[in-house]
């Protein structure tokens, strides 16, 4: 009886931890996906989205980490076509919001054409808080492509 209860309360403990966990660390979007320029593409919950933008690679990480800022973030890392970055913890009305990691891959297309993702990933305690900003990220980095 007792090894049963210890299972039982095992998986529920994993269960509710692995509950909390939301969004994703990578992209289903895909550089050859077909897209229009400055068009962004969304999940319908916003962890995951993309755009193919025109402009070139540098101006595209430019536009990125302006958009990261934007969005109260630290960028943690910056390699290759990767910019990691965590939103900052805030602790207000909701407390423990923020948080998230946010993560933004840059694909060189052609000289003038750069394909961006951007991912979400809440933390444990998961919708306590904190939201998914792939769509705001796409959306800013659009615009500014476009300006």
């Amino acid at each position: 009886m007792r090894r049963s209860t210890v299972a039982v309360t095992t998986i529920g403990a994993c269960a509710i931890a692995l509950s909390g966990c939301a969004g994703t660390a990578s992209s289903r979007y895909q550089p050859d996906d077909p897209q229009t320029v400055n068009q962004p593409v969304k999940d319908p919950k916003c962890y995951d989205a993309s755009v193919l933008l025109g402009v070139d690679e540098t101006r595209a990480r430019d536009i990125a980490r302006k958009v990261l800022a934007a969005l109260d973030s630290n960028i943690e890392s910056e390699t290759g076509g990767e910019i990691r970055a965590q939103r900052k913890r805030h602790f207000g009305v909701v407390v423990g919001s923020g948080g998230e990691e946010l993560r933004v891959t840059l694909t060189p297309v052609d000289a003038q054409r750069t394909f961006m993702t951007a991912t979400t990933k809440t933390g444990f305690v998961g919708g306590a808080g904190q939201k998914p900003w792939s769509c705001q990220i796409v959306d800013e980095a659009a615009k500014l492509a476009g300006s």
